[in-house]
Parts: structure tokens; C-alpha cells; sequence
């Protein structure tokens, strides 16, 4: 439902459905809803399985203390990686 309010949605919808509306149907609007409602289910199918997927890894890493310390250990590597890559290159 967000982004049916928000600005920067609507006019890429708008500028992007153009492309697959024929100009010479009756009921143009038709169309538009119709792929503004497909858009719609596909986004809440994707961050339902978002949010599905986010609980049971969030389960997993509280079952699994050692588990969790080491992932959080792998991603501040990572980033501390990242921010060496990052200064040696604007150099």
C-alpha cells in the first residue's frame, strides 16, 4: 500500500507501463490498473518472503549463539575490508 502514495513509484510506473499499453484500446486505464496490480502482488509476494526468510534465519542465529558471534565477526571483516579498499583507492 506504500508505494500506491509514493511519488517517485507512481511516475515510474506511469512512465514505465506506457510501453506496454496499446493507444488504440478502448479502456487504456484498464490496462493500467491491471499491471499496477500485478506489480503490486509481485512486491508483496517478494517482501513476504523477505520477511518469512528474515524470521527463521533470526530463529536460527538465536539458537545457535556461536553461530551468530561468527557471522557478526565474518560482516564487521567485511566492512573493515571495505573501508581499506575505499581509502587506498581515493588516494
Amino acid at each position: 500500500m506504500i508505494s500506491l502514495f509514493n511519488p517517485k513509484a507512481i511516475l515510474f510506473f506511469i512512465s514505465f507501463f506506457v510501453q506496454f499499453v496499446d493507444p488504440g484500446y478502448a479502456h487504456p486505464v484498464l490496462s493500467f490498473v491491471l499491471l499496477g496490480v500485478l506489480a503490486n502482488l509481485a512486491s508483496a509476494l517478494y517482501l513476504s518472503a523477505l520477511i518469512f526468510g528474515g524470521t527463521h534465519l533470526a530463529a536460527a542465529f538465536r539458537r545457535r549463539k556461536r553461530l551468530s558471534a561468527g557471522m557478526t565477526s565474518v560482516a564487521g571483516a567485511l566492512f573493515l575490508g571495505f573501508a581499506v579498499k575505499l581509502s587506498l583507492s581515493s588516494a
